[in-house]
């Protein structure tokens, strides 16, 4: 009935002047906060369609009718393997319980983290919906360890590559002016004031409905802290579904439709960048064959937040949410993120340190035991392995969950046949003639 209601409303505008989203922003003025059903949207497109209208993603949903958005997620279990629901399902469950007061890469001014339950889930479900990811999880894009084994596409098809920034991921979603928001990886959600993000130089109107994807870094410029948002791809662009296009396509709508024009209107005066939190940058890709130019110490020492490896992007895939088999990660030093348990074992109580991960009731590995670790205990840690031991290489503040096993025994494959520095600029040098993109 819904549904039908909405289509008579529609079926009374005259077309010849509108178009279906500036009939759907007028219903919203009418009846606040509008068509907040992503399924009602997508028939209502289907049944006015216009050549500039694609997809429209839908409004927070009112705090009234999150309990009925959980209750259906729970519902929909049979849409996916029931191992990894139940995952999923027990994460978000120990969000709620566990992390009540999320805490951002650094303390800043103006990022707070929204704990009222009903809010933050309303900005997780819309950012799922706008990826098309059916789990109650983080929706972003997760990149697999490049080894031996699984390397060939990269000689097969066309791909892009970039520096892996020593920082902390987050998905951004600009809903509108005053209402930019991040998520990262545990599903925390953080409200961004004082961020501005015009559609044009001139800042006539601000960006809507829009999902990016990026990483927040920390660069030392000569001892002076810069926070920088670095945006490497996007999903969704005032309401279109760009996720679709291809890589070069998405990289030119960043730099040109979000990143340019903020610069343009920071140089006329418009955004008064002191008062930001954080600056926005895009991040460059390359062609495959300014891999070893990456890997340069000339250009290593450019990266004044750090560098931990490459990532590889393949040009013709659209966006992927959740693990992303033709997205490489390359690091010289293989790591893995565990959940440290201490265990005492014997009369003599003997501490051991067991390391967990995601899907294993039983200890991944383990690692020699030292006072030091006792402060990790029950944490998580990315691990270092070498000459045939794990070693602690630092505490994951921003990580709630360990690596899922699948993601482990990547990584191990990577460790056990590795991809060096040399082998890898050998094998894109041999490869890359044969590959005229």
């Amino acid at each position: 009935m819904k549904i039908l209601r909405y289509s008579l409303f529609l079926n009374e505008i005259d077309f010849s002047f509108s178009s279906i989203d500036v009939a759907i922003d007028m219903f919203a003025t009418v009846r606040s906060p509008g068509i907040y059903k992503q399924d009602y949207l997508d028939k209502l497109i289907e049944k006015f369609p216009t050549k500039n209208c694609i997809s429209i993603s839908a409004p927070l949903r009112p705090e009234w009718c999150l309990e009925k958005q959980v209750i259906t997620l729970n519902k929909n279990k049979h849409k996916y393997n029931e191992i990894d629901y139940q995952q999923s399902n027990k994460r978000f469950r120990q969000e709620i319980q566990e992390n009540s007061n999320p805490v951002f890469a650094v303390d800043l001014l103006n990022v707070k983290p929204i704990c009222f339950q009903s809010i933050a889930d309303n900005i997780r479900l819309k950012c799922q919906q706008m990826c098309g990811w059916n789990r109650p999880t983080f929706p972003g894009s997760q990149p697999v360890s490049m080894d031996y084994t699984n390397c060939q596409p990269i000689f097969l098809s066309p791909y892009m590559v970039s520096w892996k920034a020593d920082g902390t991921r987050y998905m951004m979603l600009i809903e509108s002016e005053n209402k930019i928001y991040m998520l990262d990886r545990n599903n925390n959600v953080f409200q961004i004031n004082h961020l501005y993000f015009p559609k044009d130089s001139d800042c006539t109107r601000h960006l809507i409905n829009t999902l990016v994807d990026g990483e927040f870094v920390i660069d030392n410029d000569n001892g002076i802290k810069r926070y920088r948002y670095l945006i490497y791809d996007i999903i969704i662009y005032e309401n279109e579904n760009v996720g679709q296009r291809t890589f070069k396509e998405r990289l030119d709508i960043i730099r040109h439709s979000i990143v340019n024009i903020r610069n343009e209107a920071i140089i006329k005066g418009l955004i008064n960048k002191s008062l930001e939190p954080f600056s926005i940058r895009n991040k460059e890709f390359w062609d495959l064959s300014a891999t070893s130019k990456l890997l340069s110490p000339t250009f290593q020492s450019q990266i004044t937040h750090g560098c931990d490896g490459l990532v590889f992007q393949p040009i013709s895939d659209p966006y992927q949410s959740g693990r992303s088999i033709h997205v490489f990660k390359w690091k010289e030093h293989n790591t893995i993120d565990f959940r440290l348990k201490i265990h005492k074992t014997g009369r003599s109580q003997e501490k051991s340190a067991l390391l967990y991960v995601t899907g294993m009731s039983n200890p991944y590995a383990s690692m020699h035991y030292s006072p030091e670790l006792d402060q990790y205990k029950n944490q998580i840690i990315e691990c270092l392995y070498h000459n045939g031991e794990w070693y602690f290489y630092r505490h994951c503040v921003d990580k709630m969950y360990p690596n899922a096993k699948a993601t482990a025994d990547g990584v191990t494959t990577a460790i056990e046949r590795p991809i060096t520095k040399d082998i890898l600029c050998s094998l894109i040098e041999e490869n890359i003639a044969f590959n005229n993109y």
